[in-house]
């Protein structure tokens, strides 16, 4: 899950080629993902210095790869740790810390793939000047599968059988117990970088995300390095020299600021007196408020994230599936997207937007919007009408808690009209929203029922549709917050991970939403989209629809003659 929060305005134009790194494997090609335009105009001479100002809405919780399912922290992640493979702007993968992309052609991907080898560059070495090598990746892919260190994914790092370096140390080979096709995406972006050996390997597993390091790391790979750590205010990254690129005057920057103000209002204000370069995640409710800021240009591009609730089913009432279905059939998207997302959301009811190809699927069997239809399946199952218009059923009731993250106006927006059309249901909500470090930590993970019933988030997954992530028996608790599990379900994850055709492959797809859209472990919302600005004198801030989303190109931005427009 790699449980982005992923908004708004001008739509772009979506690229479909080269659609899965399925098709990677067989060629050169990497996957597709949004067209995005620049925000500014990228002409003229490009010129180092400059301190950027960027307001994250949600806090980040963690600066330890794969550490966290938290977007705003993988995108300040990817500022700070240099992955194998690197995505852009578009969606496509490229080389990062390797030398080249691993495909069958080329003998880095055997022909039954369950071979993989990755080939890293000579001379690396971490920003205290240690040697930077496979070494690195192999401590790292056994830190995350130790159930100690508590990684945020391990559905790819579980294929893992074994692995060896080279004598050099300039390689390492996996092997993995089945195919499967997407494993690279295991090491694409800075959220999923390996991690300094020398500098973990002496603090046990359980102590790592407890240690000072989790919110500021002291050891680094990427174009920039924590200065200053204040968490709840800010994060100040300066250029780290000992990045790779470093020779290629990368980064442009000296130094960034992460502003964690945890609130959509501050951000407008922020805007409105220049205090800021640019923003990621906005409020898609003040569309209209920040078209009116001349001096910035709004963003918006087609989302790989769905928005959906999530049903905890940890709790007796949301174990039966007519409860589950019956609060679906009562979300109406229209007014959803119209009113709290004012337009800016593409509706779909699975948990593929149209940024995956394969993945996404037009023709599926979406439960319409249907008041009446909810109530005769609640009467057939039993769920009778109490005295306050609450339904009840062998001392149970359906009033849940429903959550999502503090201080986002349209997700209020959503929660207000989701409660007044469960009421008509004889479903009671009370609502009750978190911090988003809280949100994504405890209050996930602890899967209490009664204080977790129902939440809202927005999810994608990485560089590739496999969806094993968010509905895996094997990741309950992990990824999986919806506490779900079907048997039939893994057996065509299985399918879809092995698939190497792309066409066959949606076929597995399309099986694996009639199982979702029969089971409803969430009734999927819309898929918002992305909604970014950027002050005018800014350059190559190019937000990407997967993972470091904002941040993908990071080590790219620059502000014109080396000063950065924003006041601070």
């Amino acid at each position: 899950m790699f449980a982005n929060i992923k908004h708004r305005y001008r739509f772009t134009t979506l690229i479909l080629s080269c659609v899965t790194i399925l098709t990677l494997i067989l060629s050169a090609c990497t996957p597709a993902g949004t067209a995005n335009k620049p925000s500014q105009n990228t002409t003229g001479k490009i010129t180092n210095g400059g301190v950027w100002i960027d307001d994250l809405v949600n806090e980040p919780d963690s600066f330890i790869p794969n550490g966290t399912v938290q977007t705003f922290a993988q995108m300040v992640m990817q500022a700070l740790y240099s992955p194998l493979f690197i995505g852009d702007a578009e969606g496509q993968i490229h080389p990062g810390l390797t030398t080249r992309m691993p495909t069958v052609a080329n003998g880095d991907i055997s022909q039954d793939q369950k071979t993989w080898t990755f080939h890293l560059r000579p001379n690396l070495v971490w920003s205290d000047g240690q040697p930077l090598n496979a070494d690195d990746v192999y401590f790292t892919w056994q830190l995350w599968k130790n159930p100690l260190f508590a990684a945020s994914n391990t559905n790819i790092i579980n294929h893992i059988q074994s692995a060896e370096v080279s004598s050099d140390k300039l390689s390492i080979t996996f092997h993995l117990k089945d195919a499967f096709a997407p494993f690279l995406t295991a090491w694409t972006d800075g959220g999923y970088a390996p991690l300094p050996k020398h500098h973990f390997e002496s603090i046990p597993p359980d102590q790592i995300k407890k240690s000072s390091d989790n919110r500021s790391p002291s050891v680094v790979s990427g174009p920039f390095m924590m200065s200053e750590s204040k968490p709840g205010d800010h994060y100040t990254l300066v250029r780290n020299p000992k990045y790779y690129r470093a020779a290629e005057h990368l980064p442009h920057l000296d130094k960034i600021i992460f502003r964690a103000v945890g609130n959509q209002a501050t951000i407008l204000e922020d805007l409105k007196s220049g205090a800021i370069d640019s923003a990621w995640f906005l409020d898609a409710s003040k569309i209209p408020a920040y078209k009116k800021l001349s001096n910035y240009q709004l963003i918006q591009t087609t989302s790989a994230g769905y928005e959906a609730i999530h049903f905890n089913e940890n709790n007796p009432a949301l174990k039966d599936v007519n409860v589950r279905k019956a609060i679906a059939l009562a979300v109406d998207r229209q007014q959803l997207i119209q009113v709290a997302r004012q337009g800016a959301a593409q509706p779909i009811c699975t948990d593929h937007s149209s940024a995956y190809k394969p993945g996404y699927q037009q023709d599926a069997a979406c439960p319409a919007f249907n008041i009446e239809a909810a109530n005769q399946l609640l009467d057939s199952a039993g769920w009778k009408l109490g005295p306050d218009k609450v339904r009840q059923k062998n001392g149970l009731r359906l009033e849940f808690q429903y959550s999502t993250t503090a201080n986002n106006a349209w997700r209020e927006e959503d929660e207000t009209i989701n409660q007044s059309t469960f009421q008509k249901i004889g479903v009671k909500i009370d609502i009750h929203n978190y911090p988003a470090s809280t949100f994504f930590s405890t209050f996930l993970q602890g899967g209490k029922p009664g204080n977790y019933d129902l939440a809202e988030w927005s999810s994608s997954y990485n560089y590739d549709a496999n969806d094993a992530a968010n509905y895996a028996c094997d990741q309950i608790g992990k990824s999986n917050f919806n506490w779900y599990c079907n048997p039939a379900l893994d057996t065509l994850f299985g399918k879809e991970q092995q698939n190497t055709d792309p066409n066959a492959r949606q076929q597995v797809f399309n099986q694996i939403h009639d199982i979702l859209l029969k089971d409803f472990p969430t009734a999927t919302l819309f898929s918002p989209n992305d909604l970014s600005i950027a002050i005018n004198g800014t350059h190559n801030y190019k937000p990407g629809p997967f993972v470091a989303s904002e941040t993908v190109d990071i080590m790219d931005w620059w502000c014109d003659n080396g000063t950065c427009p924003a006041k601070g």
